[in-house]
């Protein structure tokens, strides 16, 4: 979908008025919208269509409320006009003003396309002044997450007619459009391996896909993929006991994204061995792939701030479980299926990584794919099975349906080398948060003020919509275990706050740490199942606005 600003409506075309719904492959739509006290938005830009568009205000009862829609087919021309054929209008209401938030944005972009796509192939939305740069940006996004298609499995594929659409806009809002093309990217390849199925998507696959990103960018990416024999190396047995289930091999894959500078290292054996992973072998080929962990530097001698360098990344990491069977612990079969969702979260890093190239933020970002299959098999962990973490750790795990937070932990180890500014995981965790917040709002939970303030305001302002959950340290009692030095789940109440307690104890003290819980937000199901791509806009309004500050 091409979409561009403009400050000039569509022209008419010189042809014989149609008599029924133009079908032609040349025909343009101007689109109007009207809120509910019939005002009519861009309506000093729209001069030479007052006529027409009162006329079927008039005729059609049109009361502008939100999604409510009339077109004229180009049917009848103004005085102007009668011997041509005229564009076509559509009448679109937005309802109240004052409630023109990112949810009726989104409905009104959708209705829209719906209503164009099939029949004309280019359309002019008139918005003039009326939405600010924020909602500008809303709903540029959701026009055009709105054309997102995966139909690539059907043997007979519609193609919509629709190619091209134009906001006739400030032109001081170019930036503003440009960015949400960049984000739409990064969404739209979200979307793209979500919805994959799980014997075309699994850990190698998602590996290949960074790959292809650090080949399509190659002066802003560096991927690094670690295996199996890597990860044993390094003590990764949290990650490894979901995995060996599984003849599809785990992956851990990291994408460093250098907007602004060049900061990986590089660090020798002896670094490595010193590092508290424990280390069987292979350490040459390790060598280049651990990332060094710069020292904590306090500001006084009693204080728990660790200061970074201002070049030090953010760090995401994506729960990357590409089929999840619940293992051992096995889920029932009703919608089973869907759980080649349950890498969403890495999804989403994936995509995130792919829209900070499209839209080249001068920041420095990782994204960690923590990438695995959790299947039932003659090697998979068993129910009351014993694992050390990378960090020296041992968990029980009482059900291997708990798996995501095994692989995050891991992970969360292994990426604070980098000495980050923050990290951020992502992860479709719990079923728990889906009871607590249904599937409007993902959950947020973080040890840092700092963090949470930044992604509630990235929250508000790019309308993929978090909400602060507990981390109280009463909770983190539901993880003791008698025989470890903790379990991997914590009972039925506080699932979700559970499972963030768990991650919570491979995050190190004074490390700014937020945990997403995205298992209500990242797809829809039943029928018309399907990845969201969220929170590839909440993760690249937050960098945009960290970059911004910086």
């Amino acid at each position: 979908m091409n979409i561009k600003l403009t400050q000039t409506l569509p022209k008419t075309h010189t042809q014989k008025i149609l008599k029924k719904e133009a079908k032609s492959k040349d025909a343009a739509c101007l689109v109007v919208l009207i809120d509910d006290k019939k005002n009519i938005l861009a309506e000093a830009q729209l001069s030479d269509y007052q006529s027409r568009i009162a006329q079927l205000m008039e005729v059609s009862h049109f009361n502008g409320k939100a999604c409510e829609t009339v077109a004229d087919y180009a049917l009848a021309g103004d005085k102007k006009t009668t011997k041509e054929n005229p564009v076509q209008l559509l009448l679109v209401g937005v309802g109240n003003l004052d409630k023109l938030g990112h949810s009726v944005l989104q409905k009104i972009a959708n209705t829209i396309y719906q209503s164009t796509q099939k029949r004309v192939d280019s359309i002019t939305v008139a918005l003039g002044d009326a939405l600010e740069e924020n909602h500008f940006s809303q709903f540029a996004l959701n026009l055009l997450a709105a054309s997102y298609r995966f139909d690539k499995y059907k043997s007979e594929q519609s193609t919509p007619v629709l190619t091209d659409i134009y906001l006739l806009a400030d032109e001081s809002l170019e930036a503003a459009l440009t960015f949400a093309e960049a984000v739409f990217a990064g969404q739209s390849l979200t979307r793209d391996v979500a919805n994959e199925p799980g014997n075309i998507c699994f850990p190698a696959y998602m590996a290949e896909q960074a790959e292809a990103l650090a080949k399509a960018y190659p002066d802003l990416l560096k991927v690094t993929v670690l295996g199996e024999d890597e990860m044993s190396a390094l003590g990764m047995n949290c990650f490894l006991a979901v995995a060996q289930g599984s003849a599809k091999e785990g992956k851990l894959v990291l994408l460093e994204y250098r907007g602004k500078s060049n900061f990986s290292a590089k660090v020798g054996a002896s670094k490595i061995a010193n590092s508290g992973a424990k280390v069987t072998g292979g350490l040459k080929a390790l060598a280049d792939k651990l990332p060094t962990k710069a020292a904590s530097k306090k500001s006084d001698k009693n204080s728990d701030v660790k200061t970074v360098n201002d070049d030090a990344p953010i760090v995401l990491v994506g729960k990357g479980v590409t089929f999840d069977s619940g293992g051992i612990s096995i889920k029932p079969g009703a919608a089973m299926d869907e759980m080649k969702f349950d890498m969403g979260g890495s999804a989403s890093v994936l995509g995130t990584i792919k829209a900070l190239c499209e839209a080249r933020l001068p920041i420095n970002v990782v994204g960690a794919l923590a990438c695995a299959e959790n299947m039932p098999s003659g090697d998979a962990t068993r129910p009351g099975d014993i694992v050390k973490a990378m960090n020296g750790k041992s968990v029980e795990i009482l059900n291997t349906d708990a798996e995501g937070r095994l692989v995050l932990a891991d992970t969360l180890c292994y990426v604070q080398r980098y000495n980050p500014k923050a990290i951020i995981d992502v992860a479709t965790l719990t079923g728990a948060c889906v009871v607590a917040l249904g599937h409007v709002r993902s959950a947020v939970f973080s040890n840092d003020e700092d963090v949470l303030f930044e992604l509630e305001n990235a929250s508000h302002l790019s309308g993929d919509l978090i909400w602060h959950m507990p981390l109280d340290d009463e909770y983190q009692a539901q993880l003791d275990s008698p025989i470890a030095d903790m379990q991997n789940i914590g009972g039925k109440g506080g699932g979700a706050i559970t499972a963030a307690c768990f991650l919570s104890r491979f995050v190190e003290e004074g490390q700014a740490w937020a945990h997403l819980d995205i298992a209500g937000t990242a797809w829809n199901s039943g029928k018309d199942k399907a990845a969201t791509g969220r929170p590839v806009p909440l993760f690249m309004q937050y960098l945009k606005n960290i970059a911004n500050n910086a």
